[in-house]
């Protein structure tokens, strides 16, 4: 699987754009503003979209990336462009977004009989497969201030999966999960760094002392890539020192780092698993 890292800071700034994660050309993780740094050609290929919350800057550029393609999926008559979430994020997606207020109902536009919009229901646990894609899809666990999950993406049955975490404060859930699956690489919020740890604790993010509690619970004898995202653009060098000094201080974790190696994102990073 091929990833392209559209954007993976917490905030914005100069080069720095918010969570948005694209799978193969095919397979949007979030929508944030990341997401408008793809061609309007790219953007059409996107049929599907997968959010892990409804917080902004995980659903930012969705209202206006449909609003992009709406015309051109008309003309070529495609089917609608499917978002799936959890039913409390699609409700707030509806009351707060697409209410004809902030912005068009995108769910009977251009028409009731050929949206550009389908939004579709998920529920932890679930497997999502799609008749057009050979990929699956599992929702995982999160923890975060409002409902919240993360998403697993296997590029076929029982093949290794990418599993991106979502925003989520500590995670046993998630952990007890992925030691039951293969995984190819993992996709770990981090936002905050210890000057914050209790902004951290009260949002439930991760700073890099809770994401040394997380790590800690790697299975046994895996063997995987870990990817640092969503760092506030302001506090990003500090959670890469406060990294780099756990594993220099804390030999048992820099065991469990050797096969789990740690890369902190950058947004237009593409990355090959």
């Amino acid at each position: 699987m091929q990833i392209q890292v559209l954007g993976c800071a917490g905030a914005i700034a100069q080069g720095a754009y918010t969570s948005a994660f694209l799978i193969d050309d095919a397979i949007a993780l979030d929508a944030g503003t990341g997401l408008g740094q793809l061609s309007l050609a790219q953007m059409l290929n996107i049929d599907h979209v997968f959010i892990s919350h409804a917080h902004l800057d995980h659903i930012a550029a969705l209202p206006l990336f449909l609003d992009t393609v709406m015309a051109s999926r008309a003309q070529a008559q495609r089917p609608p462009v499917r978002v799936y979430a959890l039913p409390a994020t699609l409700y707030a997606l509806r009351k707060h977004i697409f209410n004809r207020e902030i912005w068009p109902d995108f769910t009977v536009l251009p028409s009731r009989a050929a949206p550009v919009l389908e939004l579709v229901p998920v529920q932890l646990g679930q497997t999502i497969a799609f008749s057009d894609l050979p990929y699956q899809v599992e929702v995982l666990p999160a923890e975060h201030s409002i409902p919240a999950v993360g998403y697993a993406v296997r590029p076929q049955a029982h093949a290794p999966a990418l599993v991106y975490t979502g925003d989520t404060g500590p995670n046993p859930k998630l952990w007890q999960r992925l030691a039951q699956m293969p995984v190819a690489g993992l996709i770990l919020e981090t936002a905050f760094s210890n000057q914050e740890a209790g902004l951290a604790r009260a949002a439930l993010h991760l700073s890099p002392s809770s994401l040394a509690g997380e790590l800690r619970q790697i299975a046994a004898n895996t063997h995987y890539p870990i990817y640092l995202t969503h760092a506030k653009p302001a506090q990003a060098l500090h959670i890469q020192a406060e990294v780099q000094l756990l594993t220099e201080q804390d030999p048992p974790l820099a065991a469990i780092l050797a096969a789990h190696p740690l890369t902190h994102l950058h947004c237009g990073q593409i990355i090959n698993i």
